[in-house]
C-alpha cells in the first residue's frame, strides 16, 4: 500500500495529477489526527507521502508511521503552524468560513499553488482543521534519528517560509532535505515521483 495524506482542503481535484496507486486521505475531511491513526493501525505499506497538515500529523506521530512505512516523504511540513502564520490570520479564516466557505478554500488553494477546483464539502470539518492548526505542535525532548525520511519544501511557498524545513531538520537530523526551486506550497506529484524513484 502507498498512502498520501493531504493538507488542509487538499482535495484531489485541486492537486492535479494525483498518484493513482495511493490511498488518499484528507485530514479532517476524512479523519482527524486520532482517526487517521486508528484507520492505519492494522495497515502497512511502502511509500507514505504527506503534505502540510498531513505532514505535520505524520511527524507528530513519527514512531507510529515509521513502523508501518518503508519510506516517508513530507512536503511543506512544520513543527507548529503558528510559528510561521499568525494565529489571528487563521482565526480570520475560521470566521470567514461561516460566511463564505467556498471563497476561503478557493483563495487558499490559489495561494498554495493548487487548482481552485473542489467538490462540495462540510465546512464544519474544515473549521476543525483550522482549529487544529492553531494549537497543534510536535513535542520532542530530544533529536530523533529517523531514517528513510525526506523533507521537501518549495522555495516559492507563499503559505510557509523555507525556515520551516530547517526547523524540522533540527529535530530530525538524519532526514534528507530538498528545496525545490520556484515551487509553491504544493509541489505536484510529478516532482514528488522523482523522490519515490530513488527508493527503487
Amino acid at each position: 500500500m502507498n498512502l498520501f495524506i493531504s493538507g488542509w482542503a487538499g482535495f484531489k481535484e485541486a492537486l492535479g495529477d494525483t498518484q493513482e496507486d495511493c490511498l488518499f486521505i484528507i485530514p479532517f475531511v476524512d479523519y482527524d489526527e486520532r482517526g487517521i491513526i486508528d484507520f492505519l493501525k492494522d495497515r502497512k505499506g511502502s511509500n507514505l507521502i504527506a503534505w502540510s497538515t498531513g505532514g505535520h500529523i505524520v511527524l507528530k506521530n513519527i514512531s507510529f508511521f515509521t513502523q508501518r512505512f518503508e519510506s516517508i516523504i513530507i512536503v511543506a511540513g512544520f513543527i507548529r503552524f503558528t510559528d510561521y502564520v499568525k494565529e489571528k490570520v487563521i482565526r480570520r479564516m475560521i470566521n470567514k468560513m461561516s460566511l463564505s466557505p467556498h471563497n476561503v478554500v478557493k483563495d487558499f488553494l490559489i495561494s498554495a499553488g493548487c487548482t481552485p477546483t473542489f467538490p462540495d464539502f462540510d465546512h464544519d470539518k474544515l473549521i476543525k482543521g483550522l482549529e487544529y492548526l492553531c494549537s497543534s505542535k510536535i513535542e520532542v525532548s530530544q533529536k530523533l534519528n529517523i531514517r528513510n525520511l525526506k523533507l521537501i519544501h518549495g522555495t516559492q511557498d507563499k503559505i510557509l517560509p523555507v525556515k520551516a524545513i530547517f526547523d524540522l531538520k533540527e529535530i530530525f537530523p538524519q532526514a534528507e532535505v530538498y528545496l525545490l526551486d520556484n515551487a509553491p506550497h504544493w509541489v505536484s506529484f510529478e516532482k514528488i515521483r522523482k523522490f519515490l524513484s530513488r527508493e527503487k
